[in-house]
Order: C-alpha cells, then sequence, then structure tokens
C-alpha cells in the first residue's frame, strides 16, 4: 500500500537521493516513488507509482539477482548495477534495499535508496583506461623511460630502457642514476637546477651502455612531488639520437667540404679571370691601336672582324664569370638612387650603333607615371636590359626593337615596375619557351650554329631577376617576334638627384669636360699591356711613366708629381693594393691625396669593393675599354679638383 501523505513523506520526497518502496515478489510494483528517483530514471513520480519493479532493470537476470541477494540477507548496502532511464539509456547506481514484513513476519515491502554513480563510473573506467594506454606507452615506448626515487635511485624503467643501456633488472634496480652518464654530462645537468625549475626537455647529453660505449640521447626530466609538494622522485625520458647525430655530422662535413669546393672554384675562377683577361686586353688593345694607323680596306675589315672575335669571346668569358658568381651567391644587389629614363635611355643609345648596323629601329618608350628615382641596383638593370636587347637585336632581321617600362602598381612607397623588350623577330615555339632561361639553353642546335652565343645570357637575367625578388618570363609567337618580360618592386625616393651608380662598369661613355694635360703614374708589370695603355693614354695628350711594380712606383713618386696613379695589382716585389696602403699612410702625414685608379686583370665578385676599401679612389677591370678608361680618368680628377 502507498505511504501516507505525511511530513514524512515530504521530507522523503524533497532528498536529492533516490528513494522508492516496491511491493514484494516477482510481480513485484512501485507503490512509492520520490522526486529525486523519478528524475534520475526520466519519468514523472505517476508513470513510476504501479510500474513493475522489473521494468527499471537492464536484464530480467538482473532482477532475479537482486532477489537472490535479498533471499541470502536481509538487506543489502551499495550494490553496483544498471538501471534503465528513459533519456541516456542506462545509468550506473548503487542500490541498498532493506525488507520490511508484515506482522507475521512475512516480506511484504521493499524499500530502495538509490544512488546515481554514473559520473564515478566514468571515472574509474577512464582511470582503468589510462592506466591501460600509459601500460602501453610504457611498455612499447621506442624512448628509455625511468622512474627515480628521491634518494636519485633507479625504482622502476620500461623494456627499451634494458634494450637501450644493454642491462637486465640486476643492474639497474636501485642504480644511482648519475652512473649511467658521463661525469661530465652529469655535472652539465646539476648545472640546469632541474629540482627547481620541474620540467627540463630538449636536452642535448648521453648515456653510457653496459659494454661502457656511449650513446648521444635527448633528454626530458620531470621532478615529481607529493600533495604537500615534498619531492619524491622524478621521470626521465631518454630517446636515442646517436643516428641523428652521426647524419647532422657528415651533413657538417659535407656543408665545409662543399664550402672548401665553393671556395677552390671561386679562387679558380678568379685565377682563370685574372690569366685569361690579361692577354684578352693585350689582344683588344693592340687591335684598337692598329685600327688607328693608316690601314687599306682589306686590313682595316680584317681586323674589325678580329676585334669582334674577340669582343664575343670577351663575352662568353664575362658571361661564364657571371654565371659562376650568380650561382655561388657572390654577387650582390645595391640599392642606391638611380634614374630608370637615364638607365634605359643610356641603353638604347649604347646599342644604337648595333641595331642600325642591321638596318633596326631601337626604341623606347618610358611611362609618365613611372618614379623619377628609385632605389636599386643600376648596374644590374642595366646588365639585364643589355643582355634583353641584345638577344632581341641578334634575332631580328628587319624591323624594331623596343626597350619599355611602366608601373603596375605603387602601395607603401613601393613601385611595380614591368620592363618589356619587344623585337618583330623569328619568334620561339611555345614547347622551347619554359627552357629558354636554363643553362645554356638556346632554341636549337641550328639556332646556336646560325646565331652564336652560349644560351647564357637570358640565364643570368633569371638569376638577376630572382636577386632582386623579381620574375621574369617570355611572350611570343613564332615568326611574328618576341617580348621579354620582367617585373621588379623598387622603393621610391623623393627629391635627390640620382648617383651615377656604376656608369664605370656599364661600358657607356659620359659627357665628362676636359681636365687638362695629365702626368699620369701607369704601374703595369705586363710590358705588353703596359705599351698598349701608355699609348692609348699618350694618344689623349697626357704624359704616361711606367712602373713594373709597387716598389717603383713609391720610388718614382718621390721624385716626382703626378696628377693620378693607374695602378694594377699583381705585381711582382711590392703589390699594387701593398703600394696603395703605403702611399694612403703617408699622406695622412702630408694632408696630400693622389687619385690611385686600380687597373686589373682582378674582375669577380667583391674586386672593386676590395679595392675601393684599400684606399683606392675608382676601379677598371681589363680588358680596358678606352671610353670607360677616359671617363673614369676625367671623373675622379673634376672630383678632386673639386673637394
Amino acid at each position: 500500500m502507498p505511504l501516507k501523505n505525511t511530513d514524512h513523506t515530504d521530507f522523503i520526497d524533497s532528498l536529492k537521493i533516490g528513494i522508492a518502496r516496491t511491493t514484494y515478489g516477482d510481480k513485484a510494483r512501485f507503490v512509492f516513488v520520490n522526486a529525486a528517483l523519478a528524475g534520475m530514471l526520466c519519468y514523472k513520480k505517476s508513470d513510476l507509482l504501479g510500474k513493475p519493479f522489473a521494468d527499471i532493470f537492464q536484464t530480467r537476470k538482473r532482477l532475479e539477482d537482486v532477489f537472490r541477494l535479498i533471499d541470502r540477507q536481509v538487506s543489502f548496502d551499495g550494490y553496483e548495477i544498471q538501471l534503465k532511464c528513459r533519456k541516456t539509456g542506462f545509468i550506473w547506481a548503487a542500490v541498498s534495499i532493506t525488507v520490511e514484513n508484515d506482522k507475521n513476519g512475512r516480506p511484504r515491502f521493499l524499500d530502495l535508496v538509490i544512488k546515481d554513480i554514473t559520473r564515478q563510473k566514468e571515472i574509474e573506467q577512464d582511470l582503468v583506461r589510462s592506466k591501460e594506454l600509459f601500460k602501453v606507452v610504457f611498455d612499447n615506448s621506442a624512448a628509455a623511460i625511468t622512474v627515480i626515487d628521491d634518494q636519485e635511485k633507479i625504482i622502476a624503467w620500461n623494456p627499451f630502457t634494458e634494450k637501450m643501456l644493454d642491462m637486465g633488472r640486476e643492474e639497474l634496480f636501485n642504480k644511482p642514476v648519475k652512473d649511467i652518464y658521463p661525469e661530465r654530462e652529469w655535472r652539465k645537468l646539476r648545472k640546469l637546477k632541474i629540482r627547481q625549475k620541474g620540467l627540463v626537455s630538449g636536452i642535448s647529453t648521453q648515456v653510457i651502455k653496459k659494454d661502457g660505449a656511449i650513446l648521444d640521447v635527448d633528454a626530458s626530466i620531470s621532478v615529481l612531488k607529493d600533495s604537500k609538494g615534498k619531492l619524491v622522485g622524478s621521470i626521465g625520458i631518454l630517446r636515442d639520437i646517436s643516428k641523428q647525430k652521426r647524419i647532422q655530422e657528415a651533413l657538417l662535413n659535407a656543408k665545409i667540404a662543399a664550402e672548401v669546393a665553393n671556395s677552390s672554384k671561386s679562387i679558380f675562377l678568379a685565377k682563370m679571370s685574372h690569366e685569361l683577361r690579361t692577354p684578352m686586353n693585350a689582344v683588344l688593345g693592340m687591335l684598337d691601336l692598329t685600327l688607328d694607323t693608316p690601314l687599306s680596306d682589306e686590313q682595316r675589315d680584317n681586323l674589325k672582324v678580329a676585334k669582334e672575335a674577340a669582343g664575343n669571346l670577351l663575352g662568353v668569358l664575362n658571361d661564364i664569370l657571371d654565371l659562376s658568381k650568380a650561382e655561388a651567391g657572390k654577387i650582390t644587389v645595391e640599392q642606391i638612387e638611380i634614374s630608370l629614363r637615364d638607365v634605359i635611355k643610356s641603353v638604347c643609345k649604347g646599342l644604337a650603333v648595333l641595331a642600325q648596323n642591321k638596318g633596326l629601329e631601337l626604341r623606347h618608350a618610358i611611362a609618365d607615371d613611372i618614379p623619377a628615382l628609385v632605389l636599386g641596383d643600376p648596374v644590374r638593370i642595366r646588365q639585364i636590359i643589355i643582355n634583353l636587347v641584345n638577344n632581341s637585336i641578334k634575332f631580328t632581321h628587319k624591323g624594331q626593337v623596343e626597350v619599355s617600362v611602366r608601373q603596375l602598381a605603387c602601395q607603401d612607397g613601393l613601385s611595380e615596375l614591368q620592363f618589356s623588350v619587344s623585337d618583330s623577330g623569328i619568334g620561339i615555339p611555345k614547347e622551347r619557351q619554359n627552357s629558354l632561361f636554363e643553362v645554356f639553353s638556346q632554341v636549337d642546335e641550328s639556332t646556336s650554329r646560325r646565331y652564336g652565343g652560349t644560351g647564357l645570357g637570358l640565364a643570368i637575367c633569371k638569376k638577376l631577376v630572382e636577386m632582386m625578388d623579381g620574375r621574369i618570363w617570355i611572350e611570343s609567337e613564332e615568326g611574328k617576334g618576341s617580348s621579354f618580360n620582367f617585373c621588379v618592386r623598387l622603393k621610391v625616393c623623393n627629391g635627390a638627384a640620382p648617383l651615377a651608380g656604376g656608369s664605370d662598369l656599364a661600358g657607356v661613355p659620359g659627357s665628362a669636360g676636359p681636365v687638362g694635360r695629365l702626368r699620369i703614374l701607369l704601374a703595369e708589370d705586363n710590358l705588353v699591356n703596359q705599351r698598349i695603355a701608355a699609348r692609348v693614354l699618350e694618344k689623349r695628350g697626357w704624359e704616361v711613366v711606367c712602373a713594373v711594380n709597387g716598389r717603383e712606383v713609391l720610388d718614382i713618386m718621390g721624385k716626382s708629381h703626378f696628377d693620378l696613379i693607374l695602378m694594377d695589382d699583381q705585381m711582382p716585389e711590392m703589390t699594387g693594393v701593398e703600394a696603395t696602403i703605403i702611399i694612403r699612410t703617408e699622406e695622412k702625414q702630408t694632408g696630400l691625396h693622389i687619385p690611385v685608379i686600380a687597373m686589373t686583370a682582378n674582375a669577380m665578385s667583391g674586386d672593386r669593393e676590395k679595392y675601393l676599401a684599400q684606399g683606392m679612389d675608382a676601379y677598371i677591370s681589363k680588358p680596358i675599354d678606352r671610353d670607360v678608361l677616359f671617363e673614369t680618368i676625367i671623373n675622379v680628377v673634376q672630383q678632386r679638383k673639386s673637394e
């Protein structure tokens, strides 16, 4: 029978734990449930009253298990069982049951106290799974895991520890942990103050195997403390990185070997550059001097052909050296103020004769919105445009070649510029366009035989453009011409006039004014080159005195006055650099300054900067271009006079 609605039942109904009464027997039904139990099983109280007791059990067997317990004992406490829940499927519950007998001693009611322990069970299961997972990881980890007590002795370890150290239980248990480290490594670990920090990872250290062999390991050590913060031990995880270390050492040795090889390559290139440029200077110089003398038409034509061939040979040499320097990272990109208008106009002016000789028109188109001044490398930009224009002139038989530049965008002080060199030449098949910028690439063998060239020019252009964080591409149709384009982003400058950057290297003569009669001291140990240079200078109306080494330069300077010195570097007894350093040291006492121009076959990247850093005023590379030589001398003398 149901409980009466008294203060007691109201109190029971308000409890947060499930309370119920059922009749006794196989057909037991609920005669009372409190709100907590109804909510626990997701029922209304009215739905549970009169409901068979068996309906809240997962299986009939579970109900039978409960009644077997009741038969053995009048009551039991905390029996854990799964009960049905209308919404979640089931809950875990701890059930306590007491049997209430009638006045004749026969069982009449079951009084139940039911507590929801689902969350507790989930936590227990999580702990079990965590323990199982930890055991799997601990047992199967490819790293040595050791547990150390507060006395710094090993008390537990995983199987991989035995494998790594080649030690068994008898060697590891209670082993002082410091004994598995070389003494120097243990001192290093002590200095890390791991106990104070609590956790230190990524420690590169070493451990000792049973046979005394040393292993390189990556260690992570975590300190263990109890609930009161007292240190009770630590866990160490050691990962064998010996193989990785060997690979790193091999890579380092390979890097060092590569750097040595690259250095040897640079030295070889510098040597070859000097040795090739020196005789080339004599060849081109003698050809120029001979062309200045009275000649028959046949002789003049022959010499012009020889000069053109020598010039082509020099071009090949320059291309190879430029490409080698670019690949070795020996070329640096300068950032100085330049006028792109001036650069393009000077390139077109310098190559106009070459175009005219083929009956071509060389034009330039500069957009109105191009910034007046930008920060960039005039030498490299000029070199790229010259290469592209030369390429277009070579493969164009009629029509024109046009150099243009336009601004694509200007944002945050950066101007994105597109340079284009377009021609009406033979064009390039689409299947060959992607490989054009590769080293030694040409359209085909017949092109190489017909037009000549090494196929290096476009590869050099590509490397130079990429060094300026730009890109280069071609648009072409066979038989209808080509357009070579490159884009770079350059910082816009305001105000100051552009610097004359790179004019002494560009081969484009300037418009310097006269400087009068000069007295020049020429230091050159190669007698052929000495004779050529002297005759070139004397034809200009300048007086020349020659020296064959740096020591002679100093002796002659002590006896006579000169307006400037043209100084070779690699001379016997005393080099040009050594002589220049002595001259500049003495000038600190006198307050004088004589211009010194390096005139050398050393033409590798950084040579110009090296000579200027040693106190020279300018630099000219061999073979000597007469226009560049004259312009450099005039500029240096005028600059000195203006100071």
